[in-house]
């Protein structure tokens, strides 16, 4: 079976499905391992991705912990900018790389959850941002698929 989200958006949803849960999986144990105990976590937040989807070809996810929320992008090729214009702002994109995830790339996103008084609230805000982090996506693979075409990298 094949899920669309939008023209040029398609992934088996078995994929999609299973890149959310190796996403909540892995920053669970980051939470457990690292933030448990920190005073920059707010406790009345849990690890959940909000919002995912497929980018041109490249899945991304809204990532919301209990000390950020993040824009997670797994481009196919490992080829992405180091900064994403989101929202009318220029973000840096960080590349990191995690056993279970293998490498990405994540954007901070202008939420500090902090303050935020729950689930509920906290998703909501996330989400805010969801479709802003997949424009930015599209119009990076966009950019990177054009300069394929012309010789560029």
């Amino acid at each position: 079976m094949r899920w669309r989200r939008a023209p040029g958006q398609t992934v088996r949803v078995g994929r999609l499905d299973e890149l959310v849960a190796d996403v909540r999986a892995a920053f669970e144990r980051v939470h457990r391992e690292q933030f448990l105990a920190d005073p920059v976590a707010n406790p009345r937040l849990a690890v959940d991705v909000v919002d995912s989807a497929v980018v041109e070809d490249t899945p991304a996810v809204v990532l919301l912990t209990p000390w950020t929320v993040n824009g997670l992008a797994f481009p196919p090729d490992d080829r992405f900018p180091e900064a994403l214009e989101i929202a009318g702002r220029r973000r840096p994109v960080f590349r990191i790389t995690m056993q279970e995830l293998g490498a990405f790339r994540s954007v901070n996103l202008p939420l500090d959850p902090a303050g935020l008084s729950g689930m509920a609230q906290a998703r909501r805000l996330a989400r805010s941002w969801a479709a802003p982090f997949q424009d930015a996506v599209a119009a990076a693979r966009r950019d990177h698929a054009a300069n394929a075409d012309h010789g560029g990298t």
